[in-house]
């Protein structure tokens, strides 16, 4: 990331330079005669919010047999 200076005594002249620097991923150090005051760095990119599965959306789309639950013959468990 590449970097630039502003003294805030010139900071109302050279705000578009300083808004356009922030929005093109500058970091900003600003100064208050020549002394490092503040940085302003932009911020990284929103990250995307995880898709949250919501009870019902698919009501229907699976099919379950009415023997679902009984218990499971003896054969099953090798008795």
């Amino acid at each position: 990331m590449s970097s630039k200076t502003f003294d805030i005594a010139d900071l109302s002249d050279n705000l578009a330079d300083l808004l356009s620097d922030i929005q093109n991923h500058v970091e900003v150090t600003l100064t208050r005669q020549g002394v490092p005051w503040a940085r302003v760095l932009p911020l990284s990119q929103p990250q995307e919010q995880p898709v949250v599965p919501k009870a019902g959306l698919n009501r229907g789309s699976m099919v379950m047999s009415d023997d679902f639950d009984d218990p499971l013959p003896d054969s099953f468990w090798g008795l």
